[in-house]
């Protein structure tokens, strides 16, 4: 079954659930606040391009499930999802996984966020056995970011670029494969925190971090780095 809605618009107070299987591609448009939206993608090979604008919001993308919407009987992956979202205090969560305990290597899933605003949290879960790319760019003040990725059959990839000040920044990569972590912070005088950790249970696996920082901050700005 294939779904394609070239534009979704939703009212004040809707709730919005799509339940769907086999090759999916969802194609949504939000306009509106204080609007509850949650999209899930049951099945393998999933595609979704969501764009919103508006404030206290708060959005949940499924692919595969888990986190903890359970669901993923042994499917093997391959997700897409990309977001555009403009506005502010928006919560904004996404989750990809592929459990594929029986059926080989699996597809990687992909996963970009892009956001314009203040005060928005953003949680990025990527898990599964096959490779995760994750990409976060955010421009605004206050923000929040939590991306989380773990898996043994595939490389944990995630590129993280925020333009604003207070920003907060969580990051956690687990798995046997190689882990490469990007950071871009740029603020114009409220400090950020950064906390982020790569872990894997093999001595040999390539673990890569970066940050480019600009702190102007007089206080100074937290940053932790932990490579297990």
């Amino acid at each position: 079954m294939d779904i394609k809605w070239a534009s979704v618009a939703l009212t004040l107070l809707t709730l919005f659930n799509v339940n769907t299987s086999n090759a999916n591609e969802i194609y949504i448009n939000q306009v509106g606040d204080n609007l509850s939206l949650q999209v899930q993608q049951r099945s393998v090979d999933n595609y979704i391009s969501f764009s919103s604008n508006g404030d206290d919001n708060t959005v949940t993308i499924y692919q595969g499930m888990h986190a903890d919407g359970t669901i993923d009987t042994d499917e093997t992956g391959g997700h897409e999802a990309y977001w555009t979202l403009t506005g502010t205090n928006n919560i904004i969560l996404s989750t990809q996984t592929d459990t594929n305990r029986g059926g080989g290597g699996g597809a990687p899933h992909h996963l970009a966020n892009i956001i314009s605003g203040d005060y928005n949290d953003v949680e990025h879960t990527q898990m599964g056995k096959a490779g995760h790319d994750g990409f976060i760019e955010i421009s605004g003040d206050y923000n929040t970011v939590d991306l989380y990725q773990r898996g043994n059959g595939g490389q944990q990839w995630a590129d993280i670029v925020l333009d604003g000040d207070n920003h907060s920044v969580t990051a956690t990569q687990r798995g046997t494969m190689a882990h490469s972590l990007a950071l871009d912070l740029t603020n114009g005088g409220g400090a950020y925190t950064v906390n982020t950790t790569q872990t894997t249970n093999s001595t040999v696996t390539q673990k890569s971090y970066s940050l480019t920082g600009i702190c102007t901050n007089a206080s100074g700005c937290a940053v932790t780095v932990s490579q297990n």
